[in-house]
């Protein structure tokens, strides 16, 4: 029962993710999550900080079968992206706020991806670190050719909730860069 806990927590919070991108719909950058956090400050903190925490949950999960301890200075980075992309304004009328809420959630998208690739290479799930590295690229294009929209956004996040768990559902603790 121990290990469907991460899965069923990436279950809700894709579930609260799907009900607040519908908000202002999945196309179109007037559904971007950080748009519609503009009218809904409060479910915008919610699903930011839910977001973090299971991923984070499971990254940590996921590192704990390795030597690596890096993984915490990541996941304080990617804290302080999250905090500052729930609490200053995605408004270019409030430019340092916009500027802060920017700089944020690039933060945090960026460090979180990261570490889940890194987990995967150093893991040698090699199959899991490919997979992952073409959505945050893939993600990318897509982001500088379309801007913002629920669904991009939403992609790399609903695949790292996918693959953590397809990772984090091995039992074995794998040991990297011990010999004997």
């Amino acid at each position: 029962m121990k290990k469907f806990i991460y899965p069923i927590l990436c279950l809700i919070s894709a579930i609260y993710s799907v009900c607040y991108a519908g908000i202002g719909g999945f196309r179109g950058n007037a559904g971007a999550l950080s748009k519609i956090g503009l009218s809904h400050p409060f479910l915008f903190a919610v699903w930011g900080i839910t977001t973090y925490a299971v991923l984070g949950f499971g990254i940590i999960q996921g590192y704990r079968k390795t030597k690596y301890k890096f993984y915490i200075w990541l996941l304080a980075v990617s804290f302080i992206g999250i905090l500052l992309t729930v609490s200053c304004d995605f408004d270019y009328d409030e430019r340092v706020q916009y500027v802060l809420h920017c700089l944020g959630s690039l933060t945090f998208s960026a460090v979180m991806g990261i570490t889940v690739f890194l987990l995967f290479l150093l893991s040698k799930s090699y199959i899991l670190a490919a997979i992952s590295g073409v959505v945050l690229i893939e993600d990318l294009v897509l982001l500088i050719i379309f801007k913002e929209t629920a669904i991009i956004e939403l992609m790399p996040i609903f695949t790292g909730y996918i693959l953590m768990s397809i990772y984090n559902f091995k039992k074995e603790k794998i040991l990297i860069g011990t010999h004997g």
